[in-house]
């Protein structure tokens, strides 16, 4: 992992995954065997901030993958909610980070960035956003609108997406005062007043691992950690 730094100075090494991924970075514990049961999502955070892992990562599943009728074996049945978890996960963990795959195709920034904005004053700084994107018309089935983006515009609205999230979180002062914010853009157009202060991070860490030329540009552009 690469991370480039905002305001301060930030280093991942290591990260804990549910459910394992194939990766030379990211460990999984074997043991934990449900993927719904509260307790092993408790047993990997514990066991991994114990071994001093830098964050918690959970992945997000908002369609079956499935081929001739029969789900891919990979898949993870009966997924949970991702930031669910993890601000359940703030309550008995201490030091390690808390990060969720979340899509930005089919989530909406002001909805996305208070709960976010929760998870890291609940965690007292410790959290973090994978963002990742949709292309398939399968996962736009369980959308109203249905469908899904191309590739250009889906990493356009990704883009746009972060730059929303980070003026929403920019909107509170230091000091604790609210501003009202306004943002007119080719995906979003929204004004009014952000409901949660300013959390212990200002902006909950922002990560990014696209493999395409488009996902690596959006990466280079709008991430902390790559």
């Amino acid at each position: 992992m690469t991370v480039r730094p905002r305001n301060s100075r930030r280093e991942i090494h290591l990260a804990a995954h549910f459910p394992g991924v194939n990766s030379t970075t990211v460990w999984a514990d074997p043991r934990s065997r449900s993927q719904i049961a509260f307790s092993s999502f408790e047993h990997l955070a514990r066991t991994a901030e114990r071994g001093l892992f830098d964050f918690f990562f959970l992945a997000e599943g908002l369609r079956l993958r499935e081929h001739k009728g029969r789900v891919h074996d990979l898949d993870v049945m009966g997924r949970p909610e991702s930031l669910t978890v993890l601000n359940a996960l703030a309550a008995v963990t201490e030091r390690i980070g808390l990060a969720a795959t979340v899509n930005a195709t089919f989530n909406e920034p002001y909805e996305l960035a208070r709960r976010l904005a929760t998870l890291d004053h609940l965690s007292g700084g410790r959290a973090a956003w994978n963002v990742v994107t949709s292309s398939d018309a399968f996962t736009g089935e369980n959308f109203r609108r249905g469908g899904y983006l191309d590739r250009a515009d889906r990493y356009t609205r990704a883009a746009e997406f972060v730059d929303v999230a980070r003026e929403l979180w920019d909107s509170w002062s230091p000091d604790g005062l609210s501003r009202p914010f306004a943002h007119r853009g080719q995906h979003f157009d929204i004004a009014g007043e952000f409901t949660v202060p300013r959390s212990p991070q200002g902006h909950p860490v922002v990560i990014q691992a696209g493999d395409s030329g488009e996902g690596r540009e959006f990466a280079a552009r709008s991430a902390d950690v790559i």
